[in-house]
């Protein structure tokens, strides 16, 4: 009997070693600035965004997310508040050199966890905007069989401070406010297993 019992434990085991995932759906990507210096922020959306994943179907997070690519069409962010900061948004974007956001998922630092259900780590992404590259730190939590990547970008790194300058010109005059320049970058979709 207690063998039995042992060889259902180990087979248990094996079955949940195994488990397939891959990534389902949309991937959303939602951007966030802030006035300042109000703290007010401005919260936005890519509507139109192509994941590739790097499989279409893997044993870890890594395998689906490490070497994968995203691509974003700059101009189609929308601004989830006033029509007028959304004008001042699709300028900024026109006036970008390259319309298209490109970024690879370079690496995976998973942190050690206790908790089965809830997974944190780093990625490492490459993102290329207005003809510059950076590769970017980006926290993610993995919980109930939804990813989240965010992470920090500088428009000065990314050749934009004369585009971000511009459009602050526009928001003091009409605000008496500026908008920052490090802007937080948020990624989500489903991953499920199979």
């Amino acid at each position: 009997m207690l063998q039995l019992f042992f060889t259902l434990i180990m087979a248990v085991v094996a079955a949940n070693a195994n488990v397939s995932m891959s990534q389902k759906g949309e991937v959303a990507i939602f951007f966030k600035a802030y006035k300042t210096p109000s703290k007010t922020p401005i919260d936005g959306q890519f509507e139109k965004v192509k994941f590739r994943p790097a499989s279409s179907s893997a044993q870890t997070l890594g395998e689906i997310f490490v070497n994968s690519y995203i691509d974003i069409e700059s101009k189609s962010a929308v601004v989830k508040t006033k029509e007028k900061e959304n004008e001042l948004l699709k300028y900024c974007f026109d006036t970008m050199t390259i319309h298209d956001i490109k970024a690879k998922i370079t690496d995976m630092k998973p942190n050690k966890s206790t908790n089965s259900k809830v997974r944190t780590g780093k990625f490492f992404v490459n993102i290329s905007m207005n003809g510059v590259l950076r590769n970017i730190p980006m926290d993610y939590i993995f919980k109930n069989g939804t990813i989240t990547i965010n992470g920090v970008i500088d428009l000065h790194e990314f050749n934009a401070g004369l585009i971000h300058e511009l459009v602050n010109q526009e928001f003091d005059r009409q605000h008496q406010e500026r908008l920052s320049q490090k802007v937080e970058i948020v990624l989500r979709t489903i991953v499920s297993s199979l």
